[in-house]
């Protein structure tokens, strides 16, 4: 049996992009070779209601200045040392910190660290901080290709000891139905019946670039007046983006629909999926697009090429080019490419990111780092 420990900051909510994959590895790991304990620096409302797919380890560090998180930092060390922990794997800034000092106090052989962005939070001091941390770390394991080329320029890691594990889709939670959106759909969100939606998935914090999916959406509104809009999920950026929405005379073709837990419903009366970052690792909101058979538009971030054929199963853009963007939305309306590329979307789900392809490469990387 092979203990793991998987540190992570907190999990407020399932369905952020590195939490959801997370919680889809925990539960999906063989439990007769794998034991998970979930770490997380600070619990939440939604660990204490909702899960129940391992124990729960609660560190209890909630700032470096506060002599109480280092000793709880020393009192997890001894929690790793008394479980016989074989792996810990770290994921967030302080999450990785806390882990790797951790495991390295507790005589941990095989410490895994995560990189699950690409280092738009990092200044001088965390990457004098990463020399240090990064010299005790067995394995590195990044989602993207990308990724993983830009972690080992950057922190100067030897690339050889960074791993690429893409992220993984539960396909059969996702209907591949092209351009038949959900009976009253269009209603319930006072869209016409014959619209095309083109929706956007993602927090709405400034990385995100939204403002460059509205300025798109003002473009296309002009030539392709079936286009409608829809931007799910919610953040700091969501008044500032309205406000923008008005600026652009566009309110009455875009709506704002909050967060959901229910992505694939939503999806399913969508026609086209947009990726607008200015900076992503491996985006699961591409993931959840191709899964559900919509062709997709994105910017040129992180990994998106490896799932994104430009021309093939949407197209990709500059960062901050809302003109291609909408440019590419244009040209997926047109004749039979919507239906012609969300099923070549369809099919790159299914090659690449299926959910028992994938745990089963998670697995073989476990069973290595701990016989190592």
């Amino acid at each position: 049996m092979i203990n793991i420990a998987f540190v992570i900051d907190a999990i407020e909510s399932p369905t952020a992009g590195t939490e959801k994959q997370l919680l889809l590895l925990i539960r999906h790991l063989d439990r007769a070779r794998f034991r998970p304990y979930l770490c997380v620096l600070r619990s939440s409302q939604w660990l204490n209601k909702e899960f129940g797919d391992c124990e729960v380890v609660d560190i209890g560090v909630s700032s470096w200045f506060r002599p109480a998180s280092w000793l709880n930092l020393l009192r997890f060390s001894a929690f790793l040392r008394r479980k016989g922990i074989d792996i810990v794997q770290t994921h967030f800034v302080d999450g990785n910190k806390i882990g790797i000092l951790a495991a390295k106090l507790a005589g941990v052989k095989g410490i895994v660290s995560t990189r699950r962005n690409q280092g738009y939070w990092h200044s001088k001091n965390e990457l004098l901080l990463l020399d240090i941390l990064n010299r005790w770390v067995s394995r590195f394991l990044a989602n993207s290709d990308s990724t993983r080329r830009w972690a080992a320029k950057a922190e100067r890691i030897d690339i050889q000891r960074i791993d690429v594990i893409h992220n993984a889709l539960e396909l059969d939670r996702y209907q591949p139905v092209i351009c038949r959106p959900p009976a009253g759909y269009m209603a319930e969100i006072g869209f016409p019946a014959d619209a095309v939606v083109i929706g956007i998935v993602a927090n709405l914090r400034r990385v995100k670039a939204i403002d460059v999916f509205l300025r798109a959406a003002a473009m296309v509104t002009g030539h392709c007046p079936a286009a409608r809009f829809i931007v799910v999920g919610d953040g700091p950026e969501r008044a500032a983006l309205e406000g923008l929405c008005r600026e652009l005379g566009i309110g009455s073709v875009v709506r704002f629909m909050g967060s959901c837990l229910d992505i694939p419903a939503i999806l399913a009366g969508m026609d086209i999926g947009v990726l607008s970052s200015s900076s992503e690792s491996f985006s699961n909101s591409i993931l959840e697009y191709l899964a559900a058979g919509l062709p997709v538009v994105c910017t040129d971030v992180g990994g998106a090429r490896e799932a994104v054929e430009d021309g093939t199963n949407g197209y990709v853009v500059e960062p901050g080019d809302f003109a291609s963007m909408a440019d590419g939305i244009r040209k997926i309306m047109e004749g039979e490419n919507l239906t012609k590329m969300g099923r070549q979307s369809r099919e790159m789900a299914e090659r690449s990111f299926s959910l028992p392809c994938v745990m089963r490469l998670h697995e073989e990387f476990f069973q290595g780092v701990a016989l190592r």
